[in-house]
């Protein structure tokens, strides 16, 4: 190496500390991993709070066999105050996820009329044993030009923190449409003299578009943008379709694509046209 022209050893160094890189690079799936975690994560404390918005608006006083709920009236009638309580022992809802603490948030009207904001904050909130904390906020922006409901949702200070004590930190602005099942709710009728029950909640599908930032486990800073709309139903605690770009902050840019629509726990992570296929948590 001391006998190599000056010129020639730089060349040496450099293209091994590119492929270090590239490899390092190739391998680190983990901040991809980590953003669609807590993605998820809040994605159902909007269908928590929506769904039990509409059973508040109906007047029952429990949300599926797991929480009860309370409303306080802090205006003249509005805006409410909602807490949605699935008590201090883990309950497995109809999703299949297990949740216990407090979700308790405020509401200038019914999640469904324009302008409505609701400002959600879980206490002592636990989902499948990860506390979830932070701010998030909805704002109803009424029908798109194809008549779909759609709503500005900000998350702020967000926080999931898992049974080891790791912790993802998490920002996003992003705009929810809703595409299918806005003609159905809980307590619409089944046509027989009952309600549909959880078939008029399960059956609503969202897309989502923005973008968002965060903090993974490792504590490596990322920024992400939705390239392609992510596919959210209800009657699936992962997202099934759509992509994104994530920039993890010192790496190269990835694509997460969330697959065609199957109900699934995979995606795959494209890094340096190096594809990798990934297990969402749930």
């Amino acid at each position: 190496m001391k006998n190599l022209p000056y010129f020639l050893l730089a060349t040496l160094i450099l293209s091994l500390s590119s492929c270090k890189k590239d490899t390092d690079d190739d391998l680190d799936t983990a901040s991809s991993e980590d953003q669609a975690f807590a993605q998820s994560m809040f994605d159902d404390l909007g269908s928590q709070s929506e769904s039990s918005s509409e059973s508040a608006e109906s007047e029952d006083s429990t949300y599926t066999s797991c929480a009860t709920i309370t409303v306080d009236t802090l205006g003249s009638p509005w805006p409410f105050e909602i807490t949605v309580d699935f008590g201090e022992e883990n309950c497995t809802g109809q999703d299949g996820r297990e949740r216990r603490g407090k979700l308790v948030y405020t509401i200038t009207d019914w999640f469904r009329n324009v302008g409505s904001t609701i400002t959600l904050t879980p206490v002592d909130y636990y989902v499948d044993d990860n506390l979830v904390e932070g701010t998030r906020t909805s704002s109803n922006l009424g029908e798109n030009s194809s008549g779909q409901l759609h709503y500005e949702v900000k998350v702020e200070d967000g926080k999931v923190t898992n049974p080891d004590g790791e912790t993802i930190l998490w920002e996003s602005t992003r705009t929810r449409t809703w595409v299918e099942g806005q003609e159905t709710g809980f307590f619409t009728s089944d046509g027989n003299g009952g309600w549909l029950g959880w078939d008029g909640i399960t059956d609503d599908v969202y897309e989502i578009t923005g973008n968002g930032s965060g903090t993974s486990r490792a504590g490596l800073d990322f920024d992400l943008n939705i390239t392609n709309p992510l596919r959210v139903q209800l009657d699936c605690k992962w997202i099934t379709e759509g992509t994104i770009i994530l920039t993890p902050a010192g790496f190269n840019d990835r694509s997460i694509d969330y697959g065609t629509g199957e109900c699934d726990n995979k995606a795959t992570v494209t890094i340096n046209d190096n594809e990798t296929e990934i297990k969402l948590r749930g």
